[in-house]
């Protein structure tokens, strides 16, 4: 969970800086100082450890006892101790002090760190409470210098994903991980109690190999001390607040003063029990955190006074109307920083936006309940257009709807909802297009928008028809308002790779009354695929903005992934992360984005797999098994990310495959969807039939936007290293860059694994100047070759371990060998792992090293 944070820490140690690790209590700190203490002791350093505890934190020496200086220098207080520390850490040697919650030391072994450390300069790694340092939490405040500070953020949702596949020894679904992130709020230790309570609990179900739910709930018995010890400390006023807190749910601070004081909510923030989250209008919200505390007081055991509370809240307080903001960032560098702050906001932002999302649902199921109309069932079903569904509920509403005078619109809405649920149950795709022909007969005047909505399930669950553009061109609107059609042609021309004829269908409507939260992810996509990446990037993370503020989680999740292929191919692969982490906290999004929902997971999945291999789960598994294996738009189907997730002992079974995988998507015209895959297939392997196919594909389709990469494809494939270096040198960069670098490594690492070692000599040679121009960022995705790599030897694992923080010379002077030495040490790893960076060569070695142990 916390290697880069532990690599961190080390290279600062290297250099002699000391280290402070600042998190809350079951943030990992303790974890991370174990493994920079095992990683110092492996680099021979000395290390002395001392432990601070709350209970010992009043006697004398208590936390200095663990060093085994037998109460030597004690007579003479914490100066005589020192002096006794200080002639041992002045020896020969790399030496270090770690100390665990420093915060909680006792004074006097406090005291003796602070002497011994400023005489001998040694460094010290520390670690502390997140609590604001004019609490008087710590009697240890001076500054060390010079000291760096890492402070650990709470997991996002790939790492909690990992942490409770590790946890309970199979990968959880969806729905899991988000609800075990947001009730942990990201806290490692909740996370893993959380994780093994509802095991211990029968919560949980091992279903298809991967964790689930057995119902709405993680709460349960065992839980309660767990909280109980969050809680520990708090006064009777603070508990009170609290308790008022998570009966209320999220309120907007102002309407707070009546039930809560200021200066209780600061104390509790300090404590890390509530959060506090900006919404829309500026507007600051609290809401308590993590949020099992709040199942914790609405648990029927602790809840005895919760109808006297209630109804003091219900007497003192209002809940004023939110304020709404309009006005959306324009320029792409404000809207990336909202992005980031977002993620800075961590879990309460997102908890704060599925509690509204709940209250949007049910409010709006009240409504239709009290009075069962059409128009009431369409305002209720849009939301599940986006919003996770209820089967009962949907199936209730379709059933019990008063269909006599009903508006037409809404009635063929109804009927749009109906055929897409009827296709997502598990029904087949006749039974759809014959809700929307009845809808048809019903109501002539809506007929050709019926047809248009059934051409687009044929196209999206089938295959293109045949006849697209005389159907579409015959489909004469009554309701031209509506947007229905344009927009619909729309997404059938992306489907098959013409974005200016899907602006143009856009652009000629003359308004989008039903199709309103569909035109944004249409046209943003339509900009994308027409190549101009920044202006959809801009309009897709304003559209996703604008969807958050509305409560729309169609738009959002819709956005996010427009938002998510145009980072990913401008290299803004953090930020694609962050919006991907963003969706995925929500969970499992209704049924219109659900197979949006699958892509981003199957693309995350393939990051991972990047970064760590196939020693995690990918997050691709979380993704339905039970959808097609072609998709008409990138990632929508599951069949690239299970070709390339594959292990092939010859790449020529991977080239054909993936030839047979285009042929497969052209034939259901699924154009755009072609051109995705083989581009990114290419990257992995330019194998004949792959860059053939390519080749005739973006000439059949006027895609002259990738010449370099296709030249540079081919040069890779014939092994003209001559012509490699010279397209090279030539290289202008552009959209295609991500998938050149890929390519690149992907080469030299197939090199490696085949003991090619002239070719990948000459290669790395070859690229080192494109590298120097265009540095890549983070690990890159390979083809799975079944390369074995060779053991390391003791003396390799050791320098490969040091490479991933110290340069050479520093190598060579700890170690007593000369530079050459270790460079060859270091060269012969290389080769033998495969690997082609000194730091993907350290976490190769990290890995072995854990595995073995």
């Amino acid at each position: 969970m916390f290697e880069e944070e532990a690599r961190r820490a080390l290279a600062y140690v290297a250099r002699g800086v000391s280290v402070r690790i600042v998190g809350g209590p079951g943030s990992g700190k303790s974890t991370v100082l174990e493994s920079i203490a095992a990683g110092l002791e492996k680099a021979g350093v000395t290390v002395y450890s001392l432990l601070g505890s709350r209970l010992l934190n009043e006697t004398p020496f208590a936390g200095i006892g663990a060093l085994g200086l037998d109460g030597r220098g004690q007579e003479n207080g914490p100066l005589g101790v020192a002096g006794v520390l200080a002639e041992q850490l002045a020896l020969r040697g790399p030496r270090a002090i770690v100390v665990d919650d420093i915060d909680v030391l006792d004074k006097e072994s406090a005291a003796v760190v602070d002497i011994v450390q400023t005489r001998t300069q040694r460094p010290l790694v520390v670690t502390m409470d997140d609590a604001p340092l004019d609490s008087g939490a710590s009697v240890f405040t001076p500054a060390r210098w010079p000291e760096a500070t890492i402070r650990l953020s709470p997991l996002d949702y790939d790492q909690v994903n990992k942490l409770l596949a590790q946890t309970l020894g199979s990968p959880p679904d969806v729905d899991l991980t988000t609800a075990v992130l947001m009730k942990s709020g990201g806290n490692p230790r909740l996370v893993v109690r959380i994780a093994q309570s509802a095991e211990l609990s029968k919560q949980l179900i091992l279903r298809d190999g991967q964790w689930t739910m057995c119902g709405n709930t993680l709460w349960n018995e065992y839980l309660q001390s767990t909280v109980q010890a969050i809680l520990h400390g708090l006064s009777a006023d603070e508990r009170t607040a609290l308790h008022t807190l998570s009966v209320l749910g999220p309120r907007p601070l102002g309407s707070l003063k009546p039930v809560v004081e200021t200066d209780i909510l600061d104390r509790l923030e300090m404590r890390g029990l509530v959060a506090l989250t900006e919404d829309s209008g500026g507007a600051m919200w609290v809401g308590v955190s993590p949020h099992i505390v709040v199942d914790h007081f609405r648990d029927p055991h602790v809840r005895s006074s919760r109808r006297v509370l209630a109804d003091r809240i219900s007497r003192e307080i209002d809940s004023p109307d939110r304020p709404v903001k309009t006005s959306p960032p324009e320029l792409l560098a404000e809207l990336i920083r909202d992005l980031r702050n977002e993620a800075g906001a961590g879990t309460a932002a997102t908890q704060h936006f599925q509690d509204q999302l709940r209250d949007l649902e049910e409010s709006q199921f009240d409504v239709w309940d009290s009075e069962k109309t059409m128009s009431n069932a369409a305002a209720f079903l849009k939301f599940y257009w986006g919003g996770p569904i209820d089967p009962s509920r949907i199936e209730q509403v379709f059933g019990e709807t008063e269909t006599a005078g009903a508006d037409p619109a809404d009635h063929f809405f109804f009927a749009m909802t109906r055929a897409l649920w009827a296709i997502v149950s598990g029904g087949q795709l006749a039974a759809a297009t014959g809700i929307l022909q009845d809808i048809g007969q019903a109501h002539p005047d809506w007929k050709a928008e019926a047809q248009a909505f059934a051409l687009y399930l044929e196209a999206s669950f089938d295959r293109m028809p045949t006849n697209l553009d005389e159907t579409l061109d015959g489909l004469g609107s009554h309701h031209p308002e509506s947007g229905v059609l344009p927009v619909i042609r729309g997404i059938l021309e992306l489907y098959r790779f013409d974005a200016q004829a899907a602006l143009r269908a856009l652009d000629s409507a003359d308004g989008f009354e039903i199709a309103a939260s569909v035109e944004p992810f249409v046209r943003g996509l339509a900009l994308h695929i027409a190549g101009h990446g920044e202006e959809a990037l801009i309009f897709s993370l304003s559209q996703r903005a604008a969807a958050r503020r509305r409560l729309d989680q169609f738009g959002f999740v819709a956005s996010s992934y427009v938002a998510v292929l145009a980072m990913t191919q401008q290299g803004l692969s953090k930020e694609a992360d962050r919006v991907m982490a963003s969706v995925f906290a929500l969970g499992r999004p209704g049924f219109l984005v659900n197979f949006l929902h699958d892509a981003m997971l199957r693309i995350a999945g393939l990051r991972v797999l990047a970064s760590s291999g196939k020693n995690v789960p990918s997050l691709g598994i979380q993704a339905r098994k039970d959808v097609a294996d072609i998709g008409p738009l990138p990632g929508t189907g599951k069949a690239v990310y299970e070709l390339v997730t594959r292990k092939y002992a010859d790449p020529a079974d991977f080239d054909q495959n993936a030839a047979d995988l285009l042929e497969q998507q052209l034939d259901r015209g699924y154009i755009t969807e072609a051109v995705y895959a083989s581009l990114f297939m290419l990257s992995l392997y330019p194998g004949y039939k792959i860059l053939e196919t390519t080749q005739r594909l973006l000439q059949e389709n006027g895609a002259n936007t990738h010449a370099q990469f296709l030249a540079i494809a081919g040069a890779v494939r014939d092994r003209d290293h001559q012509l490699l270096k010279i397209l090279l040198d030539q290289y202008e960069a552009d959209s295609d860059l991500p998938a050149i670098t890929r390519l690149l490594k992907s080469t030299l690492r197939r090199f490696l694994h085949k003991r090619h070692h002239g070719l990948a000599k000459t290669l790395q040679r070859i690229t080192s100047v494109f590298e120097d121009r265009f540095p890549s960022q983070g690990e890159q995705l390979t083809l799975d070759t079944g390369g074995q790599p060779q053991g390391l030897t003791a003396r390799e694992r050791e320098i490969a371990i040091l490479a991933g923080s110290q340069r050479t010379p520093e190598i060579a002077a700890l170690l007593g060998i000369s530079p050459r030495t270790v460079e060859n040490h270091i060269s012969r790893a290389l080769g033998k792992t495969g690997t082609t960076t000194r730091q993907s060569l350290y976490e190769h070695a990290r890995n072995a090293q854990t595995n073995d142990g």
